[in-house]
């Protein structure tokens, strides 16, 4: 009779993370976690490099800046935009700052999605052009010292023009405000020796809807400069030419109201 040796048992095998529903769900998500975390670090890269080693930030043109414009003009009318390009894209000497355009003048026509450069521009020292924009003119008026205020007020100031004409049939001279808040562009070199009546060209910026007045004015009687406080200047609501002769045809003289 053969004898055999009973087999062990063997031991109960245990199951898998896979091997229940609760396991399958911790995997997919431990896997979607890692994916998650190697998709922030691949953006956080992708940023970094765009940013740091291929973008730069620099001003391009969205209108014409004819042969003459000031940067002053670009800067405060907002014809340039900041735009990001890559360091393989940019232009020598690119402007990266809007006030780097600060009394500088445009050396040619300048065209939109163009990049603005340094040698682009120069200084405008003594160019009067790059201090108008839109509907300001330049224009010189001639004005004596009684006048014009000529030694008395300097380039930066803000002045009011007023115009004087005489309409005849014994009206009397009627002074009427051409513009208000002027800038003085420039001014005469004038001393204290000279004749009071002698009249001097000092240049203003003024809003051309204010350019024929002023020329009538220089023309047929007078020009008035009147300066402005530096801060806080208030103006009166005057009446007009019209209304002055009608006053003085009534033989009163017509109310004005103050505004700020």
């Amino acid at each position: 009779m053969m004898l055999t040796r009973p087999k062990s048992p063997s031991p109960p095998r245990g199951g898998g993370p896979l091997s229940t529903r609760g396991g399958t769900i911790f995997v997919a998500a431990l896997l979607s976690l890692v994916a998650a975390v190697a998709l922030l670090l691949f953006l956080r890269d992708y940023r970094n490099d765009l940013t740091s080693d291929d973008g730069v930030r620099v001003l391009v043109l969205k209108n014409l800046a004819p042969h003459g414009t000031s940067g002053e003009a670009i800067a405060e009318n907002g014809i340039y935009r900041m735009t990001r390009v890559k360091k393989s894209e940019l232009a020598e000497g690119a402007i990266t700052d809007p006030n780097q355009l600060e009394g500088k003048v445009a050396t040619k026509d300048l065209y939109p999605g163009h990049q603005l450069t340094q040698s682009e521009f120069r200084l405008a020292e003594g160019t009067i052009g790059r201090h108008l924009a839109d509907f300001d003119r330049a224009m010189s008026v001639p004005v004596d010292k009684a006048h014009g205020m000529t030694g008395r007020i300097d380039v930066g100031d803000r002045v009011d023009v007023l115009v004087s004409s005489d309409p005849g049939a014994g009206f009397g001279t009627v002074v009427r405000v051409a513009a208000r808040n002027v800038l003085v562009l420039a001014v005469p070199d004038v001393d204290d020796t000279g004749s009071s009546s002698r009249k001097e060209q000092t240049t203003l910026r003024v809003p051309d809807s204010a350019v024929p007045l002023i020329a009538a004015g220089a023309d047929g009687g007078e020009v008035w400069l009147v300066l402005r406080p530096a801060v806080g200047a208030r103006s009166s609501n005057r009446t007009t030419a019209q209304d002055l002769l009608k006053a003085l045809e009534r033989g009163n003289a017509p109310a004005s109201s103050e505004s700020p």
